[in-house]
């Protein structure tokens, strides 16, 4: 049980990154805070490298629950809702890639408001669909 436990552990941690990192974003993606600071510019493609790391170790600790975790690789394999959750969080990666790609272009070109509220929009997008993936992950987690 002491490893289920541990793997539990890493696998909100990492999660709870995820969330760190996206709000951190999210913060800092403001035209008044932005146009014209080439250092928040740095900042936030510093904060996007870290968010790609979090989404990585989540979806490690995610497989390690899987193989070495109580229930085994079998029942969650298919589960219905471990496929939600993960659709649901490649849909959230996804929606990473034009935040990362403007980040790309304002590291050389400083952005324009209009951008820059396009990219935090996505952003608050993406973050409304992490709030669901927890509901999934607790039905998951009693059995359902």
């Amino acid at each position: 049980m002491i490893l289920e436990s541990l793997l539990a552990y890493v696998h909100i941690s990492a999660i709870l990154l995820v969330v760190v990192f996206l709000t951190s974003k999210t913060a800092l993606m403001r035209p008044d805070l932005l146009e014209g600071r080439k250092s928040v510019a740095e900042r936030l493609w510093r904060l996007d490298l870290w968010l790609w790391g979090s989404f990585v170790a989540v979806l490690g600790t995610g497989l390690a629950r899987m193989v070495w975790g109580v229930k085994g690789f079998g029942w969650y394999a298919h589960n219905p809702l471990l496929w939600i959750k993960v659709s649901l969080f490649g849909l959230m990666a996804l929606m990473s890639i034009p935040s990362s790609l403007a980040l790309q272009r304002w590291r050389r070109n400083p952005p324009l408001e209009n951008a820059i509220r396009t990219q935090r929009r996505w952003l608050m997008w993406q973050a409304h669909v992490m709030v669901v993936i927890p509901l999934f992950g607790v039905l998951l987690a009693y059995g359902f």
